[in-house]
């Protein structure tokens, strides 16, 4: 990749699974900059919140640090939880997880890593994954480093689930069936044999041999490997340009950190850093 970088590539490629006359979200840096550029681009009806979703219907901001004050300022209605979960019961969201496990049928997990009884790890809980479940027609997923311990056989806690059940049994209600992830090796679905994950396109470079090996199961292939897309020149120009000028697409790259989100805090509002001059 000469011309655009990796999380260039994944909110071009991410931004073009929103449709109109809905809530756009997305729980990662990279997938709310898509939201913003399918808004920007080609969904001019696509609905965007503020983080916490208290403001809505606002209009495309540069991506910020104090995204919750920039983006209120032209929101043009306030939503109440109440009003938010009856729009996700009605179909109305859509939206990209930032799953920490997720399984070769699309069970996802954000809660704890190990044993419940007795975790390695406690995470953030299950929040709302469970209602979007039961609201969305899909539920995709951006996962930022494609690893063994990412993409698994089967997720230690199900907060949201996936095919589990092979995609044949009879469900008594209707729920999210798990739709594309997108990693910083490639494109996958789940119609694979059972509902399992399969490769809908690898990105420039990345070979299915590496994939395999930062994978936790055989990952299935339908035919001829495609190679994800590139981001047009059109699509380069808003996110370098409109929706993130600073730059806050780097805290999801290699160069990620402290460092970088310091020196971004002190760009966008000024403000000293402690032990910085």
């Amino acid at each position: 990749m000469t011309d655009y970088t990796l999380e260039e590539l994944l909110i071009s490629r991410m931004a073009k699974e929103f449709r109109g006359n809905a809530m756009g979200v997305g729980a990662t840096i990279l997938s709310d900059l898509s939201a913003r550029l399918a808004k920007a681009l080609h969904v001019p009806d696509l609905f965007l919140t503020t983080g916490s979703r208290a403001a809505a219907d606002c209009d495309v901001h540069a991506k910020a640090l104090v995204d919750e004050w920039t983006l209120a300022a032209s929101g043009r209605m306030n939503l109440s939880w109440q009003e938010m979960f009856h729009l996700i019961a009605h179909g109305k969201l859509q939206i990209w997880i930032g799953t920490v496990q997720l399984d070769q049928y699309g069970a996802s997990n954000i809660s704890v890593i190990g044993p419940w009884a007795k975790p390695k790890a406690q995470l953030v809980g299950a929040r709302g994954v469970p209602d979007d479940l039961w609201g969305c027609e899909t539920l995709c997923y951006h996962i930022r480093r494609h690893t063994p311990r990412t993409i698994v056989a089967k997720v230690d806690f199900v907060c949201g689930r996936g095919n589990e059940d092979g995609g044949g049994q009879a469900r008594p209600v209707r729920r999210a069936k798990p739709g594309l992830v997108v990693t910083d090796l490639g494109v996958f679905d789940f119609e694979g044999p059972g509902g399992s994950m399969r490769v809908v396109s690898l990105h420039p470079g990345v070979t299915l041999e590496r994939v395999q090996e930062k994978t936790g199961f055989v990952v299935h292939t339908a035919g001829e490997i495609a190679v994800t897309p590139a981001p047009t020149a059109e699509e380069l120009r808003l996110i370098r340009d409109v929706i993130d000028p600073h730059g806050l697409r780097r805290l999801e790259s290699n160069e990620g950190g402290d460092e970088l989100l310091m020196d971004l805090w002190q760009r966008e509002t000024g403000a000293p850093v402690e032990g910085r001059a």
